[in-house]
């Protein structure tokens, strides 16, 4: 099954990419000027979109080379996604422009011939809306 796909323009072709070693979905709605009223507590609420992806990928122990490829491609900005999220209605796919952030790496040994890399993790968070929010 692939996860998630990713593209580094709008009329590109997307390019399945490695399944992480973890996959922790966030979504959460956009306001405008929401506030609690003093009388009652109640929260009053201009919702400007519902349901905004942030996801939190994770990989463990990559070769150089699918750590050169996963790189390369989170890199760009903007990054075009379609990435699996059963949030996201009966398809469980959501497509996307989003960026990345956050981003961290660590080394688990170095060799002549290459390194071993423990850990790599990134957040992607959507950028624009998408039909349905």
């Amino acid at each position: 099954m692939i996860l998630w796909q990713a593209k580094t323009t709008s009329g590109g072709s997307y390019v399945d990419m490695k399944t992480p070693s973890a996959y922790t979905i966030n979504w959460e709605d956009l306001d405008s000027n929401s506030y609690r009223a003093i009388t009652n507590g109640n929260l009053k609420r201009t919702i400007i979109g519902k349901k905004w992806f942030k996801g939190t990928f994770t990989f463990n122990y990559l070769t150089q080379t699918e750590l050169d490829t996963i790189l390369n491609m989170i890199n760009a900005y903007p990054l075009y996604i379609r990435v699996k999220s059963p949030l996201f209605g009966s398809g469980g796919f959501l497509e996307c422009k989003a960026y990345v952030s956050k981003v961290s790496v660590s080394m688990q040994q170095n060799q002549e011939n290459g390194a071993t890399w423990n850990s790599l993790s990134f957040n992607i968070v959507q950028s624009e809306k998408v039909a349905g929010q």
